[in-house]
């Protein structure tokens, strides 16, 4: 959301233009998603999703200081290596959740995690659309949006290690 708003609103683009400055987030991240299972199978669930919420720090971190004046181009590489972590930090984080809960329960499991994926992403919208529309302006809106996604990545980050530590009788 924010960086749609951002081609749009500090760049001039249409909506249908910042969507194609998205293009090449998206499709590094489609070719990717399919060796995310693979990763975790090999490592195990922990490793890829402590990187990929690395990633997801570094990313949101070189992004917040980036000036109105930036390229589009050059934004639109920044966004890659968040773009491409979001999406692959969910399938580990779904096996290593459900790994971790009774097989009859992996139901409610799943849907409760779900439910906070999206009550998530619905507080994070309406946090940071608030902030880019405060009176200190967007731009600085931005920069603090993306400081705290990268704090919550990194404490999510630091949390993981600890998440797993009994695994469900029947695993």
């Amino acid at each position: 959301m924010l960086f749609s708003l951002y081609f749009q609103q500090q760049h001039g683009l249409s909506a249908l233009r910042a969507g194609i400055a998205f293009l090449p987030m998206m499709l590094l991240s489609a070719l990717l998603t399919p060796f995310s299972a693979r990763t975790a199978e090999r490592t195990g669930p922990h490793v890829p999703v402590i990187a990929r919420l690395i990633l997801i720090v570094a990313g949101s971190i070189a992004l917040a200081p980036v000036p109105a004046s930036m390229p589009v181009r050059a934004s639109a590489l920044l966004l890659i290596p968040v773009g491409i972590a979001g999406p692959l930090v969910m399938p580990p984080t779904t096996a290593l959740l459900l790994e971790h809960v009774p097989a009859e329960q992996t139901g409610t499991a799943s849907g409760v995690f779900n439910t906070s994926r999206q009550i998530g992403g619905a507080l994070a919208v309406a946090v940071f659309g608030a902030l880019i529309s405060a009176p200190a302006g967007f731009q600085h809106g931005l920069r603090v949006s993306l400081t705290r996604a990268a704090a919550i990545a990194l404490l999510a980050a630091l949390t993981t290690p600890r998440m797993g530590a009994a695994r469900r009788p029947d695993a």
